[in-house]
């Protein structure tokens, strides 16, 4: 064995032990010179562990491929032993190789010195080998040798010519390959060999099946289709010489089983050529023994394949349908097909259908015979030579082939059962898929014939028809496979059910439900009862009383012919909800279609047991078109026309009833369109209850037509059509403007109901109520619509009347929209408010009083009325909307309570409610002429020394509204006096008199009803009526209304909504310094003026066309004398000092609109730097009030902190002290909008002026000012509480927060946080007072970068300071950072704060915290990029 070289190069010697001791002990000795050689030649070199490995899986891996071709073929048996024989060759080869490994890898060192000692024998048997050859060669060879003489020729030719042309020849002759043939020289010798192949297949004996023979390039190819092609040549012309086969294909495929594989190994193809190859050189007859070789082994090879294909067969498709019978190897094969005892179908002797596939014994030659028992029928001779044939190599359409020559005749049997029953029958074969087609019912289309198939596996009889249960498919198919002839009784009863389903299928578009069988009652006593079994129930879903019944007969002597009786039948309603029904009336169609249209005299008489036959024919079926196909002819087109008849007239039929048991008058069932559709027009429609006679009259003179149709595919659609004239107003839009309108009213039928009952009446004449009042409400309208103020028309315009609905824009730009409708559910006026044109998308400012517009409304319907108020109260409502409403945090001491800043809580129509954080309440109401009247709403309306429940009143509200009135004007000055200064409650008699003086004279207030003006009454005089018809709250029963405050007069109706219950009882009204008299009202627009108006009363011929007894303001307006600023006019004297009365602000203050915009606009605060004032805007209203609750809060916390509080005989005024200070808290004069604070220092020498305004500035911008936190005055009030030393470094840190400019070297902005901003570290809860004086104190800065990016946000951070009083130390609040926050910037403060106490230390008496916080904002500096 040779040595085996390992991956490391060494080298395995073959015959080395496995021990140490396995190697030579020492070196051979020397060989002799003539055993050299010899001894040289077994020392072969080793081989590469690596190539042995891969030799050895080459190996395992080829003889692997070659089972995988080979076993599919073998049976399981030989497949397992072959696998078996092949694990233990392989594994003893492996287990060699492990051995050597093994071994290789232990004898390391004796494979090294078996190297050296080899080596070293090699190069001593190397170095005798030479020596002897030497001596040879010198003793024998080099006796004689001489030197030749020099070579002058060819050295000359070198020298001169560059070349060696004397070479010798053989060189040339031995080395270079002689010239190829040419490609003429090929032609003509192929040519030739051509010529002795045609010769030699002429003198040879050759067989008829290769007779298929191709001779081309020096070759003949014999090709036998399906077994074989071999490729022959001769290589001479004698006749002697033997045929040789060069190439031989095997052309046996398996092209369902095979996968494209060669159905023969190489290896095969390989020996076979070899066989053959000596068959040709030995045999007498060599082309016949080459086919007779070949033939045999493509049949056996063909007779395998066919066998294979029978096992897959069985065990992946057919299964048990079909067995192998008999397999002999190479001879035959033997299947059976529609084994009836496999399938379990019969029990005992049943027939077997066998295919024999055999080689012929006696003629070899021919091909694979078929034989099959019992023999095919000759009835189709194409499907017989099919199923005799197997060039095709498949065994499945062998028996597909034969199974369908089968069938075929099963179904030539029966279809020769249908003759004999019925000799003009129609079926036929089809032979692509053996199927027998039978029409049942003529004329038939394809899918409604029975089609009956032969189940080519099983053999059985299969039934297939469209629509059919499966239940009742398969009772036939066991029915017919026992005996064919009960095909008959089971045609019979499908031709009625496909009867039944062409008339369902006729009608499914239509709104019915079909049922075989129908629940009556009075079935066996009924004519229903006796008609034929055969029938059909088809209900109208729109008409669930209504049925059409469809009787199917036979036809005499047409078996596959039906006739159709249709009958209309009526049925009353059950006893009980799931009882049956009973049948009323039973009445048969008429046939000719001419006659089945109902006309007007349509009707129905529901008589029981009654039955009418017209006519006993059947229903003539139509002669077979050619152009239609089955489907086509199928259609019933007379049951459809009369359920589609029935279904559109019967609706109109009940409709006409429900109308004539109301006693509606109408012209019954109308034709139009040219009898395509039908209307019934009602001539009178009833009066309606609560409208007055007049309009009534007017209202049926306007109506044209009513018109009743049915519109949509369903059905149940009914449109009411109004036509009405002479519209009393026109719209603007262009629909409008004709001399007709026309009114569509839709009404849905629900399923449950049917069409045309008693429900869409009634919806008919609640829609023609809800016309008729809203016709009421316009007709009056129209009538004073020549009496409206100018004014007025400009206001509005009306945008839509299309009888059910009044549309009306209104606003300067008509921008703002009103609907009004009558709602017959709820029996009243419904209001509803939107936006048009360029506000489109906005609110309407009205939605906050619809609700009380909608009861005023209700209570009086008067347009002109509603339009007024409208007019009133738009701009007041447009600045009452812009007042804050959102809830917010922090705004007292419990700052997780949210407060709403302003509650809008309207009264009435005209009367508005403002609650202010739920504490004070103002009452607004809005009057006519532009001006509204303002008064405290804590204070009672009928007694001014109560107050209501929840609200506190407002100091100093009266002296607050009185700067927003105009003060040119005397009286309203001397009104001031009185309101501030009254001596008591005004009397009726005095308010009398003021009113009478006031009173224009009668001749200026042509306000009278006018004779002839139908009640209509103008805007400038209401009925005094009025009122007397609204009814009181049923708490007001015994008591004056609020609502009486105003004129019975007034159409704007404000106070008129039920008031609170917290406002009973009810004082008399003249508590109110009002009195009511018949013509008298404070907010009345065109009577008398309330004594506190600042406008006086002045002839309406100043302004011609405006309103009669219009009042005239003198002067200029208020809005006109009060800026942005809101600073008082410059020759307005100061209001005076007057001894205020706590009820004095119950007293209505009266203000224009422009003046109610400015107190409620939101505006930067009077009297303040714009740099100064917080960026918080809030209107003048909110800030009086905030100022006033803040004035609350400090009282309170004055109490409860260590303040010592000073008595003042000033009202509205705190004085408190600390121990260093005084203090005098007060809202400022000039606009009672801010509360300011005035500082007075017990030690003046401590305090610097501009120390003491910076304390009162900072208190009255950031302490008590927008957005008006109780929190912010607990803590300054803490800092007031603090040592002088530490409040005066607080007061310069302020003033860095106050005039930031000033200090230009500081790169942070400050801002002394008197609240836990949210940012804060987790101390407390955000909101809490951020100051606390104990040993230490602890308060909070922001600081906020300066120098920053404009698109970037400036960097802020939250800084808690900690002074310690005791040491005078400054430094930063050690206090835990939420997690997610950053922690650079509190460590960067720390160290800012930490070096300044090292290098400043503390001196007694010195507050340190000014110094610090400066030093810090000088040198603090965030990293580049870095957010806190």
């Amino acid at each position: 064995m040779a040595p085996v070289q390992l991956e490391n190069h060494q080298l395995v010697p073959p015959g080395g032990g496995g021990g140490g001791s396995g190697g030579p002990a020492s070196a051979p000795a020397p060989a002799p010179p003539g055993a050299a050689v010899a001894a040289a030649a077994p020392a072969s070199p080793g081989y590469r562990l690596s190539t042995l490995i891969e030799l050895l899986l080459h190996r395992a891996y080829s003889e692997l491929m070659v089972l995988t071709d080979l076993l599919p073929r073998k049976s399981d048996v030989e497949r397992k032993i072959e696998i078996v024989q092949f694990a233990s060759r392989t594994r003893q080869l492996f287990v060699r190789l492990l051995a050597l490994v093994k071994w290789a890898n232990n004898a390391g060192k004796v494979e090294k010195c078996a190297m050296i000692s080899s080596f070293l024998d090699q190069q001593a048997i190397l170095f005798v080998d030479t020596a002897d050859r030497l001596a040879s060669l010198a003793r024998d060879a080099l006796v004689h040798a001489r030197l030749p003489s020099f070579a002058i020729p060819y050295a000359i030719d070198v020298l001169t010519t560059g070349s060696y042309p004397r070479l010798p020849t053989c060189i040339r002759d031995k080395i270079i390959p002689p010239d190829p043939i040419t490609k003429i020289e090929k032609q003509a010798t192929l040519h030739q060999l051509n010529q002795i192949l045609r010769h030699r297949l002429v003198t040879t004996d050759l067989p008829p099946q290769l007779a298929n023979l191709t001779v081309a390039n020096g070759r003949v190819k014999f090709r036998v289709e399906g077994e074989f092609e071999a490729t022959l040549t001769v290589m001479g012309d004698d006749p002697d010489v033997p045929w040789r086969l060069l190439k031989l294909e095997i052309l046996v495929e398996d092209k369902e089983t095979g996968d494209g594989r060669a159905l023969v190994h190489s290896m095969q193809i390989n020996f076979i050529h070899q066989l053959v190859q000596s068959r040709l050189f030995a045999d007498e007859k060599p082309l016949q023994d080459m086919y007779n070789c070949l033939h045999s082994f493509c049949l056996s090879l063909q007779l395998e394949v066919l066998h294979s294909q029978t096992l897959m067969l069985i065990r992946e498709r057919w299964g048990d349908l079909v067995q192998v019978e008999r397999y002999h190897a190479g001879k035959c094969l033997s299947l059976s097909v529609w084994n009836q005892q496999v399938l379990g179908k019969k029990t005992g002797t049943a027939s077997v259908h066998k295919v024999t596939i055999k080689i012929d014994e006696n003629d070899v030659s021919k091909p694979l015979q078929i034989f099959h028992d019992p023999l095919l029928p000759a009835s189709d001779s194409k499907l017989v030579e099919r199923a005799t044939k197997i060039d095709h190599l498949s065994i499945e359409k062998l028996l597909i082939d034969s199974v369908h020559a089968r069938a075929h005749q099963k179904l030539q049997e029966l279809k020769a059962i249908l003759r004999g029953f019925n000799a003009n029958e129609n079926s036929s074969i089809e032979t692509a898929l053996p199927a027998l087609v039978v029409p049942v019912l003529e004329p038939c289309g394809n899918s409604e014939c029975l089609h009956i198939f032969v189940d080519l596996h099983s053999g059985m009889l299969q039934l297939m028809l469209y629509g059919l249960d499966q239940a009742t498919l398969d009772d036939m198919e066991k029915s017919v496979n026992d005996d064919m002839k009960r095909i008959i009784p089971w045609i019979q009863q499908l031709k009625f059910w496909l009867g039944q389903q062409r008339c369902k299928q006729s009608i499914k578009h239509l709104p019915t439900i079909t049922t075989e069988t129908l629940q009556l009652s009075n079935y066996s006593t009924h004519p229903i009862g006796d008609l034929s079994k055969n029938k059909l129930f088809i209900k109208l879903t729109r008409l669930p009383q209504y049925y059409i019944v469809v009787e199917m007969l036979e036809v005499p002597n047409k078996p596959t012919r039906l006739s159709y009786k249709y009958y209309f039948m009526s049925v009353s309603a059950a006893d009980r909800e799931d009882g049956p029904v009973m049948a009323c009336l039973l009445q048969q169609f008429k046939i000719n279609m001419e006659d089945m249209t109902f006309g007007p005299k349509i009707g129905i008489q529901l008589r029981t047991g009654t039955k009418r036959k017209f006519s006993d024919d059947s229903c003539p079926v139509e002669p077979k078109k050619t152009k239609l196909s089955g489907e086509m002819r199928a259609f019933n087109r007379i049951l459809a026309h009369f359920v589609a008849m029935c279904d559109t007239n019967m609706p109109f039929v009940g409709l006409r009833l429900e109308l004539s048991s109301l006693e509606i008058p109408h012209q019954g069932l109308q034709m139009e369109g040219d009898t395509f559709s039908h209307a019934i027009r009602i001539l009178k429609i009833p009066p309606c209850k609560g409208l007055n006679e007049e309009t009534q009259k007017a209202l049926d003179r306007s109506l044209l037509d009513c018109t009743f149709r049915l519109q949509g595919r369903n059905n149940r659609t009914w449109v009411a059509e109004l036509v009405f004239a002479n519209c009393p107003l026109n719209g603007t839009s262009t629909r409008e403007q004709g001399p007709s309108r026309h009114v569509y009213l839709t009404y849905e039928n629900l399923l449950s109901e049917p069409v045309g009952g008693r429900k869409v009446v009634d919806m008919f004449l609640n829609d023609w109520n809800s016309i008729a009042r809203l016709y009421e409400c316009v007709l009056e309208f129209a009538r004073s619509l020549p009496d409206i103020p100018a004014h007025l028309n400009i206001f509005s315009e009306v945008r839509v009347y299309n009888y059910r609905k009044l549309i009306l824009c209104y606003g300067t730009t008509k921008g703002s929209s009103i609907s009004i409708q009558w709602n017959s559910i709820h029996q009243k006026f419904h209001i509803s408010l939107g936006t048009v044109g360029p506000n489109s998308g906005c609110s309407n400012c009205h939605n906050t009083i619809l609700h009380q517009l909608q009861e005023m409304f209700n209570k009086t319907p008067n347009v002109v009325q509603l339009l007024q108020v409208l007019l009133d109260t738009q701009a007041p409502l447009n600045a009452i909307n812009k007042l804050p409403t959102v809830p917010m945090l922090g705004l007292t001491q419990r700052t997780n309570t949210a407060y709403q800043c302003f509650s809008i809580l309207p009264q009435s129509s005209t009367h508005i409610r403002l609650a202010f954080r739920n504490m004070y309440c103002i009452d607004i109401y809005c009057r006519s002429r532009g001006v509204v009247a303002i008064r405290d709403g804590a204070y009672s309306l009928f007694d001014n020394s109560k107050l209501v429940e929840g609200f506190y009143p407002a100091p100093g509200l009266k002296t607050f509204l009185n700067m927003f009135v105009d003060s040119n004007q005397d009286a309203r000055r001397r009104s001031v006096n009185e309101d501030d200064n009254p001596p008591s409650p005004i009397g009726g008699d005095m308010m009398d008199s003021l009113i009478s003086q006031l009173q224009p004279p009668p001749q200026q207030q042509p306000f009278a009803k006018q004779p002839g003006s139908s009640g209509a009454y103008p805007l400038t005089s209401p009925p005094t009526s009025y009122h007397s018809t609204v009814s009181q709250s049923p708490s007001m029963m015994h008591t004056q209304s609020p609502g009486s405050l105003h004129a019975a007069s007034s159409p704007s109706g404000a106070l008129r909504a039920p008031s609170p219950a917290s406002f009973v009882p009810t004082p008399p009204p003249s508590s109110h310094g009002i009195s009511i008299g018949p013509g008298a009202s404070f907010a009345s627009p065109h009577g008398t003026l309330d004594p506190s108006s600042p406008y006086t009363m002045v002839s309406p011929s100043g302004r011609t066309g405006n309103w009669p007894g219009s009042p005239q303001v003198a002067g200029p307006s208020p809005a006109t004398r009060l800026p942005g600023s809101q600073t008082m006019p410059t020759n307005m004297p100061p209001p005076r000092k007057l001894p205020q009365r706590s009820w004095a602000a119950s007293i209505p203050t009266i203000l224009t609109h422009s003046a109610l915009n400015i107190l409620l606009l939101p505006s930067p605060t009077p009297g303040l730097v714009p740099g100064l004032a917080g960026s918080y805007l809030c209107s003048p209203l909110e800030r009086f009030l905030g100022s006033v609750i803040m004035r609350r809060h400090l009282q309170r916390i004055i109490q409860q902190e260590t303040l010592q509080l000073i008595n003042s005989n000033e009202p509205g005024v705190i004085m408190f002290k600390t121990d260093a200070l005084k203090c005098r808290v007060a809202l400022s004069p000039k606009t009672n909008q801010t509360l300011q604070l005035k500082v007075t220092p017990e030690n003046a020498g401590q305090w610097k002026p501009d120390e003491l305004q910076v304390l009162e500035k900072f208190f009255e911008t950031r302490v008590a000012g927008p957005p008006f936190k109780a929190n912010t005055l607990i803590a300054f009030t803490k800092l007031l509480g603090a040592p002088t030393h530490i409040l005066r470094d607080c007061v310069h840190i302020m003033k860095l927060e106050l005039f930031p400019d000033q200090a230009t070297q500081l790169k942070w902005n400050v801002q002394f946080c008197l609240t836990i901003p949210p940012s804060a570290p987790p101390i407390a809860p955000p909101g809490t007072p951020a100051v606390v004086l104990k040993s230490k104190m602890l308060f909070f800065l922001q600081l906020t970068q300066k120098t920053s990016v404009p698109p970037q946000e400036p960097v802020s951070i939250i800084v808690p300071i900690i002074y310690d009083m005791a040491s005078g130390t400054t430094q930063q609040a050690d206090i835990p950072r939420q997690q997610n926050s950053s922690v650079a910037a509190p460590m960067m403060v720390s160290n800012i704060l930490k070096r300044f106490a090292e290098m400043n230390p503390p001196r007694q008496g010195e507050c340190t915290i000014f110094a610090a916080v400066g030093d810090l904002m000088a040198n603090l500096t965030l990293p580049p990029g870095g957010r806190p």
